[in-house]
């Protein structure tokens, strides 16, 4: 059976080989320049020490106080990109200070005025198309996790939770304030983070400490300390220790969010009718580390809508949560390595499965954090609407930290569904899941992550579903492999996106080129490839498969790019296929689709970006276009 399946795949990617080889002769010829190393941090991390304030400073983006004349700035920033380990362009000062209330800022970039790039003033802002500043903070010392503070020289502000220095919560939002001024040699900003907004260990006096600073019209990215260009910008194991911190003693510190909605109906000849709602949110941080979510009446009209798409393939589309409630720490209940299984997912309470909302009788969220562990746990429950039933959902996930990179962790879920109608439809039904997920690091370049989950339904039976990802990156090459297993698992507060019996096999290679023959306006070339082949869990025949191969990757050196891919697709279909509602016959399809895009400088005032892809699609053809311009001559328009 094994050998029969190899050659299946074999034969739908007969022409994968050659064009591999053809990458590894191109590659051959490419006189690269020195290699960049991968240095581990400094055996002693960098110490910059925190002024006390006597006053609080004006929030004002003007460093024109006693405060910052008196402290000494930080400087070194060195370059993480183009050139890593080179002195920035511009001159990059930072100041700190605290006082009772909270942790502040003052940040002095130089650069000629003329080249301060800012696309517009929304919240949340797109890091690579903008000039900006970040300041990463390890309130645990744990060189794990982070919160990050980053704003531009108009104002604008965005804040993210960084897991493990990979997973990225870029939906966490929090009160902070930033205001920053612009003159003829740079800009200037000025940040307050309240300490209630940053999560520590009780009386600590320090912090780990990363900073970065986009200079967008060069395209360069500096940290202080250095940090590695193959690594994530935020990998705390290479922060600096920020010292002299005097942190106030958790008080009662409790926010509030309620809500009223009152309507009334009135008809002619009618008497009139009344509906009154109340509820609202109650978030009590116990502890810097534990923070504890109340929910009652739940209303999350304020959330993002989902935007529209059009889904011409086999898999599911992943909608990220939006709603505050299951934000903070929401990476704290993530045992999944990507959004493809996911033993929870928090959309599949108060969501139906179109995104419809469900009431929520009410609920606690409950999160804990130190430098050894952490602890997150949840109970909720949503009531009878519309086709869903009434449902009682828990999920307990408890992680320990292992060394300095290296975690072990376990999850159990458990839900509740009550007959739907009384007991005239669908019979209630319980389901419950158990995960073992680990992470392994031995080194700056190596990583391991692994997941086993075990799913067990009253109505469905049993199931199990696993990833595993193993990789290994340096400034020259990565390559990594994926693999995911699925058989009848069914994550009942969970996520399977692909609704089949399948194992995964995923390898993939990228380069990152940057020989001296190039021309100054590119960058970097990074050809490469990646395969998705799906075989059945059950018999191991081959369901389907397909492998970008991109045989040109040019990164310009304003940030600009242009991608060439060809693709070979497998596909088995045993059952018709609907994409876009039209119908597809069951059989064997086996065709390549080509793909060409491109994209100018994304910080210009005016930018273009564009694709076309054809070839066959199934049994006929299949060609897209993509095309956009934007035109932004100031930040307001």
């Amino acid at each position: 059976m094994t050998v029969r399946v190899c050659r299946t795949v074999d034969d739908a990617f007969s022409g994968l080989r050659s064009i591999a080889l053809c990458l590894v002769v191109l590659l051959a010829t490419v006189p690269a320049r020195a290699s960049v190393d991968v240095f581990d941090p400094p055996a002693q991390a960098p110490r910059e020490a925190a002024t006390r304030a006597e006053a609080a400073p004006t929030i004002d983006g003007r460093l024109d106080e006693p405060l910052w004349q008196r402290i000494v700035p930080i400087t070194g920033f060195v370059q993480r990109e183009p050139n890593q380990g080179e002195e920035g362009s511009f001159r990059t000062e930072v100041r700190i200070a605290y006082d009772a209330d909270a942790l502040y800022v003052a940040a002095r970039c130089e650069q000629p005025r003329d080249t301060v790039r800012v696309q517009n003033l929304r919240r949340d802002f797109d890091v690579g198309q903008n000039d900006s500043i970040a300041i990463a903070i390890d309130g645990f010392l744990d060189q794990r996790n982070a919160v990050v503070f980053q704003v531009t020289p108009k104002g604008n502000q965005r804040d993210l939770e960084v897991l493990d220095a990979t997973t990225v919560n870029v939906d966490w939002n929090v009160r902070w304030r930033a205001r920053t001024t612009i003159d003829d040699d740079g800009w200037q900003a000025e940040i307050a983070i309240p300490w209630r907004n940053l999560r520590y260990r009780p009386g600590t006096t320090e912090f780990g400490l990363l900073m970065t600073r986009t200079i967008r019209h060069r395209n360069e990215v500096l940290s202080y300390p250095p940090v590695p260009r193959a690594v994530g910008t935020y990998r705390m194991t290479y922060a600096a220790r920020l010292t002299g911190l005097s942190m106030p003693e958790t008080g009662r510190n409790l926010a509030l969010n309620p809500y009223l909605l009152y309507r009334r109906d009135d008809q002619k000849g009618v008497p009139g009718d009344d509906d009154a709602e109340v509820g609202g949110e109650l978030k009590w941080a116990i502890s810097p580390g534990t923070v504890l979510d109340l929910t009652v009446n739940t209303d999350f009209a304020q959330a993002e809508v989902d935007r529209q798409v059009v889904n011409l393939d086999r898999f599911s589309v992943f909608f990220p949560e939006r709603r505050q409630f299951f934000l903070e720490n929401a990476n704290l209940f993530n045992t999944g390595i990507t959004s493809w299984i996911l033993p929870f997912f928090s959309r599949r309470i108060g969501l139906d499965d179109g995104g419809q909302p469900i009431p929520i009788t009410g609920g606690l969220r409950l999160t804990s954090r130190s430098p050894r562990h952490e602890f997150a746990g949840l109970a909720m429950h949503q009531e009878e609407f519309g086709g869903s039933p009434a449902a009682t959902f828990a999920v307990g996930r408890y992680a320990l930290n292992l060394g300095q990179q290296s975690r072990l962790g376990g999850m159990v879920t458990y839900r509740r569904d009550a007959s739907l109608g009384g007991g005239a439809g669908r019979s209630a039904n319980t389901n419950a899941t158990v995960t073992l997920d680990g992470t392994w690091r031995p080194s700056q370049t190596v990583g391991v992550r692994g997941m086993i989950s075990h799913s067990d339904d009253e109505r469905l039976g049993g199931g199990w579903g696993g990833q595993f990802f193993a990789f290994y990156e340096d400034s020259f090459i990565y390559v990594g492999l994926l693999e995911y297993y699925n058989r009848d698992y069914e994550p009942g507060i969970g996520l399977e996106i692909l609704d089949a019996n399948y194992m995964m096999h995923s390898p993939a290679v990228y380069f990152d080129l940057r020989p001296d023959w190039l021309p100054d306006a590119i960058r970097s070339l990074d050809p490469g490839f990646e395969a998705y082949i799906f075989q059945s869990s059950d018999t191991g025949d081959l369901l389907f498969g397909y492998a970008p191969i991109q045989l040109l990757g040019v990164n310009f050196r304003n940030g600009g790019e242009l991608r060439a891919v060809v693709e070979p697709n497998a596909q088995r279909l045993d059952a018709p296929f609907f994409p876009a509602e039209i119908e597809i016959a069951p059989g064997d399809y086996d065709y390549v689709r080509y793909r060409l895009s491109g994209a100018t400088d994304p910080s210009a005032r005016l930018s273009l970006s564009g694709s076309v892809e054809a070839g066959d699609y199934f049994d006929g053809d299949l060609t897209a276009w993509n095309l956009s311009a934007r035109y932004a001559p100031t930040p307001k328009f």
